[in-house]
């Protein structure tokens, strides 16, 4: 199964786990179309967790889809870094989508911005490449 498949697949999808180290995000879950478990790992080093909800044993809290933006279509760049909106009020959605990440990074190194979105962002890390992120199916 590819990374696309995953994206494609992944609504309603529960998180089951997460795990970060040595510079390594590592996420379980079990897809909402067939409850088939995948674990993705990428390298990243920022990163942005919903306490809150993660925190939470109960699964509405922890359904989400994964949602891959290019972070080129979504903000500013100036100079070569990714720079936060002029306007106070897309600065806030900015933020709350945890686009704020980028801010101060250089747009050729960090292109995308991987989010589990469901009561609210759960999880949010920055992607320099996206072809590095791995996916394996884990045995249910």
């Amino acid at each position: 199964m590819t990374f696309a498949d995953v994206v494609s697949k992944s609504g309603d999808s529960v998180l089951e786990s997460y795990a970060y180290a040595e510079g390594h995000l590592q996420l379980v879950l079990v897809l909402g179309e067939n409850d088939q478990k995948v674990a993705l790992s990428l390298p990243t080093d920022h990163l942005a967790f919903a306490g809150y909800a993660l925190a939470r044993a109960e699964r509405a809290y922890r359904t989400c889809f994964l949602a891959l933006e290019d972070l080129s279509q979504v903000l500013c760049v100036e100079n070569g870094v990714y720079v936060p909106a002029p306007d106070f009020g897309q600065l806030m959605q900015q933020t709350r989508a945890n686009y704020h990440l980028a801010y101060g990074k250089k747009a050729a190194e960090w292109t995308h911005v991987l989010s589990l979105v469901g009561y609210g962002r759960l999880a949010s890390c920055l992607v320099a490449n996206v072809g590095e992120i791995t996916v394996v199916e884990v045995a249910g």
